[in-house]
């Protein structure tokens, strides 16, 4: 026989809710063996004043909570803390469900395995940076928005960090991040220009003018990387995170050069220690990295940033048949020529820079084979070069019209399905 529930203790036996219109009840006991770490349970902790500043809204005629939430994604939440089991419907797009769970504070790990997503790796993967919806494609997936909440001005902070991350949020936000991408392309420009002899002073150092936009844009870098810094709730994922590693390449390099007269070292002196001198042309090669911040507003960079990342095996693959191909080629032709007057092939290393450019089909020249033997070789090399490097391209295709149908334009269940003739069309659409 089932237990009978006192009316005035339903209160205390059951959460009310009020789901985008739609009434909910729960039992408070399913909610905290499901997830004590989800919202409902710290919910149901809360007084009732903590819950109604908590919620969008109180009904007082049926005493229920209210959420401005959509009730049919609700449907499978509300099935998880009845029988345990997640699943996502097939009409809801996955970052659609992925941003519900994230609100509610569900971990994708609950999720159904007949019910995956369609990306090959778990979407709650911090490195997976790629994906996310149409409304929020610049926003980090390791940063979501429920991570601003247990943090000090958690609110105030996720304002400025949409602001910063997210240019579709609002038009002060496009605005910003327009003038971002101007000032990377500004310091690009400096950096070309500097290499002008007649943009030079007589220490073949770039002019007053060049020096003064180049330190402009080094303060607003700087500005800009403390500032997402200082909004983030978790700085270690911060400065692990790929763009924000290429932002401090960008900086740490100028700080360096900069800071060398405060301990005494100045930039004539060093031209008189090779050592030292290399470690600052280093430095300053480091700096042509900024033209990868592009990628933080461009959401073709991004995916082809993305589709790198997941193309490790096939990429794996081909540098394990090209090394294959040049240690067989290049030893074969090393015996064939070696022997030739005035012959270049005089070392199998020497042999090896002749068969990478052969085996990828660039072909400059300077290395010509000149017996018969040799020139079979060649032959084979080249054939075998176009084999191995056409292995790979349709697979890394495959991966880059996933990671563009993720990033916004394209449902994710057509970027899947649609032949693969036509994922090549849409790719040209990502440019900027």
């Amino acid at each position: 026989m089932a237990t009978a529930i006192a009316v005035d203790s339903l209160s205390d036996e059951v959460l009310r809710l009020n789901v985008g219109g739609r009434s909910v009840r729960l039992k408070v006991t399913q909610i905290l063996t499901r997830t004590e770490t989800g919202r409902l349970a710290k919910f149901f902790a809360k007084s009732h004043e903590e819950r109604v500043n908590d919620c969008d809204g109180y009904v007082d005629a049926t005493q229920e909570y209210y959420f401005e939430r959509p009730p049919t994604i609700f449907e499978q939440i509300v099935d998880f803390y009845v029988t345990g089991k997640l699943h996502r419907p097939s009409d809801v797009c996955p970052m659609r469900y992925k941003m519900e769970l994230d609100y509610w504070h569900i971990p994708v790990s609950e999720m159904a395995s007949c019910c995956h997503f369609i990306d090959d790796s778990p979407l709650e993967n911090e490195s997976d940076s790629q994906a996310r919806c149409s409304d929020s494609v610049y926003l980090e997936v390791s940063c979501p928005p429920n991570l601003f909440d247990d943090v000090c001005l958690g609110q105030q902070r996720l304002v400025i960090w949409t602001f910063l991350e997210n240019p579709r949020s609002s038009t002060p936000a496009k605005l910003f991040s327009i003038i971002s991408a101007l000032f990377v392309l500004l310091s690009l420009a400096g950096l070309i220009l500097s290499s002008l002899p007649e943009l030079q002073d007589e220490e073949g150092e770039p002019n007053w003018t060049l020096l003064q936009l180049e330190n402009v844009c080094m303060i607003w870098f700087t500005a800009e990387y403390v500032a997402r810094f200082l909004v983030h709730p978790c700085k270690w994922h911060f400065v692990r995170e790929t763009l924000n590693i290429i932002d401090l390449l960008t900086i740490v390099p100028f700080y360096a050069e900069a800071c060398l007269p405060l301990v005494g070292i100045q930039a004539t002196e060093i031209r008189n220690f090779r050592g030292a001198m290399v470690v600052i042309r280093v430095m300053r090669v480091s700096r042509v990295a900024r033209i990868f911040k592009l990628a933080r507003y461009s959401t073709g960079l991004r995916a082809f940033g993305s589709t790198m990342k997941k193309s490790a095996a096939e990429l794996s693959m081909l540098g394990i048949f090209l090394l294959t191909g040049i240690m067989l080629f290049s030893t074969a032709i090393y015996f064939f020529e070696r022997d030739e007057v005035n012959s270049k092939f005089y070392s199998i290393p020497a042999a090896c820079w002749w068969c990478v450019i052969t085996m990828t089909t660039v072909g400059y020249g300077d290395m010509v084979p000149v017996t018969t033997g040799g020139k079979c070789v060649a032959a084979l090399a080249s054939v075998c070069g176009i084999i191995v490097l056409a292995f790979p391209i349709s697979m890394i295709i495959d991966k880059f019209a996933e990671s563009t149908s993720r990033s916004g334009d394209l449902p994710a269940d057509e970027g899947r399905m649609t032949m693969r003739g036509r994922r090549r069309g849409q790719t040209r659409r990502y440019l900027f």
